[in-house]
């Protein structure tokens, strides 16, 4: 059908789109879709109201010739709404009819200036303004969010008829347009579609339906065209009237209604959820409906949830952080959320998290655009402590006067005086973490690095430079043996510097990289695999880097640049990156092989100790280290019981110094930690499982389980079989050169000076020299102060540089003890010149620790930073 004539003068001129199946992205439409336009010819003017979809322009244009003859008779195109499916062709339309008048409210106007990219020769009218076409009358009638803030309706009294764009239309493709043409048996999918679409579209914006309803309550109306549909030809007030009975809704809640949806991964953000609810019990009588969801059974609570929240007078959304974000689930509500609907309601965000807290933050973020009230969150890292859980109970009774109140209080600023102080622009910025070199992309670094562990404060903006890389276009083959931090690293600076070599990462591991300095936290189920990767797969794809996981190498052949895999095939390489890491280092124990007798450098050891740590209750830690206690402290918060032997005189001899110890030692003891010190373990006892350890003075200790953190070992053997010159590491020079042309190591392997430091920023930035130099550059590495970190049994541990462990050097000391609230910080000087400290419970002066090492701050400078 070219067109119809609806009544005198009047026709119908849109088009038909009957196999659409999905409209505007989220909305379906199973009975396709029209787009109305209409034509309206008085005896001095004529109109056009809408337009069509862009893709039925030509024909568009053929129906209006077929009743106008000539398009220059129009004088006015109205749009009562500027949405691109009605409004799509007027810039087209106007190139044939230039002088044509655009109708519109003052936003349609503004907006369609905005699609067309220019200014619009128009007609703003406002509300009860009117139109004369002659014999024919146009009123006009503001009906905003209907649903955009532009929406009109248009009244022709003579005619009782009335344009409403998208109000009371319907995704319903009918080829004989009048709603009075519909069969019988048809008219169910019409309502069904007239639901739908009322749903999707006005849903959200009953209030507005009422208004615009009660605007034309007095007009005689016996036609309404609609913007897309059938055309209402009879009883359309009918329609109306399902309208108003849809968008009618009283709120039943008898008391203040607060939902409370939360996903707990472990247990701590549920326990955070019930002792808030005790909160809010104890403030008064409330509603509260509470929902413990998951991947589960989200699909079925999702919309009891929603329409909980609908009359809701407070949110609490529970989530733990993932991937650096809210979980699935709860951004999924977050998201279903508008301003219209809910803007306005009292909300705020809880949560535990692990070494990343971005969860609650993020939802705390969405709820601002959703121009709620926001009460300050309420977040704990890792378990929550009972001072932590008594907090979250306060937290519960606050935020129940709030609802009880309607009052909320301003929010703190702490994160715009972060802004202040770390990004005064607001821009994305990249940030280097100052003690593992990690790089992050963002508005503010993260809140806890999850490399190495530490916060926000230790994280520094890397400065854009104009500086230029040495780039190459040889298409060389390029092969890492390893993926860890230096093979990545590796691999992302040869990448930067040449994009047509072909970079293949060859490791015997079966997952991708990740963060190993946090691999005690799997113990403890503070983190999961994903939380932990170093690069999404994205990355390597994006970045052409091909990545071979369990793959043996038997041997290099550095002669004809060739490696033999152990499945029989081999690789030729132009330039080979040997990064093969390090393993754990076992001592010569008795024993040692026994079941229950473990080691914990990767991600499979984690998985053994994890499994059999369910059956077993007591626990030796054989070594005193950095993961030796990171250990620990893991297995000791589960509420096992761990004995460390120490074969040094003091814990950390070589992070703290004396005094330093003695209260780390102090904080072992009082977390129930047994530690035997200046011991080492003879034999493991048992038979075909571990029952004990035997020290060297012949003490026997009853345990269930062994673990080994002695240090380590460099993955060297491959490199030595292949006649590179290896010493304790694989030996480099300064550009991470082997002996041998055109092979390089870097890393745990790699040996630089007589030292392998076994750090993750040496291997980051020993990673990133030989994957430039590979490829041409000519980077060189040195050897800088390292900082050693260590968070674990409620404390926190930073040191760095020189502290005081040379007895013929004269040290200047400045020194801070709290011990009643196990706050140490100590700094060391040479000649007035900052040479090294330790912080130990509050580390916040970490930064001002390691830009006094770059630059030799002098006593008084550096104090006046270290106790402020």
């Amino acid at each position: 059908m070219k067109s119809l004539e609806l009544k005198k003068d009047i026709y119908w001129v849109g088009a038909f789109d009957p196999n659409l199946r999905i409209f505007d992205i989220i909305m379906e439409t199973q009975f396709g879709t029209t787009y109305n336009s209409y034509i309206v010819k008085g005896s001095e003017k004529t109109a056009i109201f809408e337009t069509v979809k862009v893709k039925f322009f030509d024909k568009y244009v053929e129906k209006l010739k077929s009743i106008l003859g000539d398009l220059n008779k129009v004088d006015y195109i109205v749009v009562d709404h500027t949405e691109p499916d009605h409004a799509g062709s007027v810039e087209k339309l106007l190139e044939l009819i230039p002088h044509a008048k655009v109708v519109g409210s003052q936003a349609a106007i503004d907006f369609l200036a905005d699609i067309c990219n220019r200014e619009i020769d128009s007609i703003v009218v406002e509300h009860g303004d009117t139109l004369n076409l002659g014999n024919k009358t146009l009123k006009f009638i503001s009906a905003p969010f209907l649903h955009w803030p532009d929406s009109i309706y248009t009244y022709v009294p003579e005619d009782n008829l009335l344009f409403t764009c998208d109000s009371f239309g319907s995704h319903y493709s009918f080829d004989q347009i009048l709603y009075s043409k519909i069969p019988t048996e048809k008219h169910d999918d019409y309502m069904s579609a007239l639901l739908y679409y009322y749903t999707a579209i006005f849903g959200p914006f009953k209030k507005y339906v009422l208004e615009a309803i009660d605007k034309i309550k007095d007009f005689n109306i016996d036609m309404i065209c609609t913007g897309h549909g059938p055309v209402l030809d009879k009883n359309p007030l009918e329609i109306v009237e399902i309208y108003k009975k849809w968008s009618i809704e009283t709120n039943s809640n008898e008391k203040p209604k607060i939902v409370i949806p939360y996903v707990s991964a472990y247990g701590y953000t549920e326990e955070i959820a019930e002792k808030i609810i005790e909160g809010i019990n104890s403030f008064g009588d409330f509603d509260i409906k509470k929902y413990n969801i998951n991947i589960a059974n989200y699909g079925e609570l999702k919309q009891s949830i929603m329409n909980e929240i609908y009359w809701a007078d407070g949110i609490l959304l529970g989530t733990s952080t993932i991937n650096g974000d809210a979980l699935p689930p709860i951004w999924d509500i977050a998201i279903s959320l508008n301003p219209i609907v809910h803007g306005g309601k009292i909300a705020s965000a809880f949560g535990s998290y692990g070494w990343s807290g971005e969860g609650v933050p993020n939802i705390i973020d969405r709820f601002e655009q959703l121009r709620m009230n926001v009460v300050d969150p309420y977040r704990i890292k890792f378990k929550p402590s009972k001072d932590e859980l008594l907090n979250a109970v306060e937290f519960g009774k606050k935020f129940a006067e709030y609802v009880t109140t309607g009052q909320v209080p301003p929010r703190k600023q702490e994160e715009i005086e972060l802004l202040e102080t770390l990004n005064p622009s607001g821009e994305i910025k990249k940030w280097r973490c100052l003690v593992c070199g990690e790089i992050f992309e963002g508005v503010l670094p993260p809140m806890v690095c999850p490399a190495c562990g530490v916060g926000q404060e230790l994280f520094e903006v890397i400065e854009e430079t104009s500086a230029v890389l040495t780039t190459s276009e040889a298409e060389e083959n390029i092969i890492i043996i390893g993926n860890g931090a230096a093979g990545i690293s590796a691999a992302e600076a040869a990448r930067e510097r040449n994009k047509n070599a072909n970079i293949e990462i060859i490791a015997k591991a079966s997952i991708d990289a990740y963060y190993r300095p946090s691999i005690s936290d799997f113990l403890g189920d503070n983190v999961t695999l994903d939380e932990l990767y170093l690069k999404e797969k994205s990355w390597y794809i994006k970045n052409n880097i091909k990545v071979s996981l369990n793959t043996l190498i038997e041997k290099i052949d550095t002669n004809n640049k060739t490696i033999y895999l152990g499945d029989s095939t081999k690789r030729k390489y132009d330039k080979l990156i040997i990064a093969t890491g390090s393993r754990s280092n076992i001592p010569p124990i008795l024993g040692v092989e026994k079941p229950g007798t473990y080691t914990l450098r990767g991600k499979v050891d984690a998985d053994r100790i994890k499994e059999n740590l369910k059956t077993v209750n007591k626990i030796a830690v054989v070594g005193g280290g950095i993961l030796g206690l990171e250990v620990a402290s893991e297995i000791a918060e589960m509420g096992k019981e761990v004995i460390i032997v120490e074969m040094e005189a003091r814990i950390f001899p070589k992070q703290l110094d004396e005094e330093g110890s003695v209260i780390l030692e102090e904080i072992i003891k009082n977390r129930g930690i047994k530690l035997y010190k200046n011991h080492f373990v003879r034999k493991i006892n048992g038979n075909e499982k571990v029952t004990g350890i035997e020290l060297d003075n012949g003490k026997s200790i009853n345990v269930d389980m062994v673990i080994i953190s002695a240090g380590i070992r460099c993955n060297k053997e491959l490199a030595e079989r292949s006649g590179i010159i290896t010493n304790y590491g694989i030996v480099v020079n300064n550009k991470m050169e082997t002996n041998v042309k055109d092979v390089y190591a870097c890393g745990d392997v790699a040996e630089f000076e007589g030292i392998v430091q076994g750090l993750w920023k040496t291997a980051l930035e020993q990673g990133k020299v030989a994957g430039a130099n590979a490829v041409g550059d000519d980077l060189t590495y040195t050897l800088e102060n390292q900082p050693v970190t260590f968070s674990g049994l409620d404390t926190e541990i930073f040191s760095i540089g020189d502290i005081g462990n040379d007895p013929e050097k004269n040290y200047q000391i400045s020194v801070y003890n709290d011990p009643i609230n196990k706050v140490y910080k100590k700094a060391y000087f040479e000649n007035n010149k900052f040479v090294g400290g330790v912080l130990i419970g509050d580390i916040t002066a970490a930064g001002s620790l390691l830009s006094g090492i770059k630059l030799k701050s002098d006593m008084k400078e550096l104090t006046k930073k270290l106790y402020k």
